[in-house]
């Protein structure tokens, strides 16, 4: 017993000076998951959509979606500093090179930004960061193996014109709202 206790302070001793001390957004997520500050979700795929509605270009694209987590912190008065570091927290960890920009947009109060991670035609993760002065910041994570940037598009093209009901995600946005209120 004791030499595998030995076998194992080395190894964390070598990871530990091995790597560098840069959050990653996995770390941050599970850091402040349980936080009463944050607002935390883990969606299964399974939850998403009513497949039974879905042509098969969108079954095979929700197929590639494993889960969605997010977090958020609803804007109160009481809290308005804490986003703000939280903000410069997320802003530092996209910083690594790992997490590639795909779009920005919004003005004014209000700014959301596109991450992935992977390869541009076999994304593993999507990121969508943002806040708005009146709401609160958040970030959610869409988690997956070889997702298409292409079909993910489409997908949220045929959300926008209500061609496809990603039922499991209807609450989400009531939740966050009672939250704040």
């Amino acid at each position: 017993m004791k030499i595998f206790k030995n076998i194992l302070l080395l190894f964390v001793g070598i990871n530990l000076t091995a790597c560098d001390n840069k959050q990653s957004l996995q770390e941050y997520y599970v850091e402040n998951q349980n936080s009463k500050d944050f607002i935390a979700l883990d969606v299964p795929a399974s939850m998403f959509a009513n497949t039974g509605t879905l042509n098969p270009d969108q079954k095979r694209t929700i197929e590639t979606i494993k889960k969605i987590n997010v977090l958020a912190i609803p804007k109160k008065i009481e809290n308005e500093s804490k986003i703000e570091t939280e903000k410069a927290n997320l802003d530092d960890i996209l910083k690594d090179e790992k997490y590639q920009l795909l779009m920005k947009y919004g003005g004014g109060d209000t700014r959301v930004e596109v991450y992935f991670t992977g390869e541009d035609d076999a994304i593993d993760e999507i990121i969508l960061y943002g806040f708005d002065e009146e709401r609160g910041m958040g970030i959610a994570r869409l988690l997956g193996d070889d997702m298409n940037p292409s079909d993910i598009l489409n997908m949220m093209k045929s959300m926008e014109k209500g061609d496809v009901q990603l039922d499991g995600l209807s609450g989400i946005t009531e939740m966050f709202i009672e939250r704040t209120e």
